[in-house]
């Protein structure tokens, strides 16, 4: 999202542009990034992320420097939905300016790859079975995420 203003009593360009993934998974740190260029007065930022009827505040927070870069960390739930739809709004306010846009974002539960390890390849009849299960996201690290039960399945 990038977008330049123009006030009408600045003659110099006022410049902001937000960043922030295309699709932001659930139960993972995500960032937005906003950038500032060129301010003459003092203003307050906002930056609100609207997610399943909820609005969260990600900063509010008073900008005196002509040129800031920030990033603000976040992460959201996990919801029983595949696919969502979340809102950034970016509100910047001063004596002077004043402006604001609203972006949508996709927003996707994360999925973890679960791996099941044997000891072995092959038992014999009445061998005790060792195995162990690792679950891991999307980059590959490791979850802490609990089996409250496993089924094994006898064939043969």
């Amino acid at each position: 999202i990038s977008i330049e203003i123009v006030p009408s009593t600045v003659s110099t360009f006022l410049q902001y542009m937000v960043l922030l993934p295309f699709l932001i998974h659930t139960d993972s740190p995500e960032k937005v990034c906003v950038q500032l260029t060129h301010l003459n007065e003092s203003v307050t930022l906002s930056a609100t992320l609207e997610y399943q009827g909820e609005n969260r505040s990600l900063i509010d927070d008073v900008v005196s420097e002509q040129d800031v870069f920030t990033c603000i960390p976040f992460s959201l739930p996990k919801f029983n939905s595949s696919t969502s739809v979340a809102f950034l709004t970016v509100m910047v306010k001063g004596a002077t300016l004043q402006f604001r846009s609203r972006k949508s974002v996709l927003v996707k539960d994360s999925e973890s790859l679960v791996f099941v390890q044997t000891d072995k390849p092959i038992y014999k009849p009445g061998q005790t079975v060792l195995f162990r299960i690792v679950s891991l996201d999307k980059d590959f690290y490791p979850l802490n995420e609990k089996f409250p039960f496993v089924y094994v399945q006898v064939s043969g």
